[in-house]
């Protein structure tokens, strides 16, 4: 029962590192005049860095055959990171980063129900309840609250 409580706990952590790596991207835009760059240069540095933690960890990289047998579609996940990282460098100078990260966790939340309800790419099943149809309502709401005041 603490394990779900820790594990959410270190969730919610890292998401607050969310708002500290969409302000540093967003500051990068500035400096280097374009979101693109910022971004290309946010996961250049991520590459790096899980290339050393793989050295490090001596895990091993995937072989292409082992590569060539995975289904197309899961390697959609480094393009909506990219999507995700670009669009946070180009709104949070606009909307600010309370904004982008609540609409942001807002949509999350939507899609997300949508995928544990149908259990989408093989998740298990969560069905869509009257609680995270609140959940959504009072994000939805708080969003407009902080854009409001």
């Amino acid at each position: 029962m603490y394990t779900k409580y820790l594990l959410v706990t270190i969730a919610l952590l890292i998401g607050g590192l969310l708002s500290v790596q969409g302000s540093i991207n967003s500051h990068l835009g500035a400096f280097l005049k374009h979101p693109l760059q910022a971004a290309f240069v946010n996961f250049f540095v991520g590459a790096v860095v899980l290339l050393l933690l793989n050295i490090l960890l001596r895990t091993e990289v995937p072989h292409f055959k082992e590569l060539g047998k995975v289904p197309v579609y899961l390697f959609f996940g480094g393009m909506l990171g990219a999507i995700y990282v670009t669009s946070a460098v180009i709104l949070i100078p606009k909307i600010g980063v309370s904004s982008m990260l609540a609409a942001s966790i807002a949509g999350q939340l939507i899609i997300s129900s949508v995928i544990d309800h149908f259990g989408f790419f093989n998740v298990p099943l969560h069905p869509f309840t009257l609680g995270r149809m609140a959940g959504i309502v009072l994000l939805l709401t708080g969003i407009f609250l902080i854009q409001r005041f």
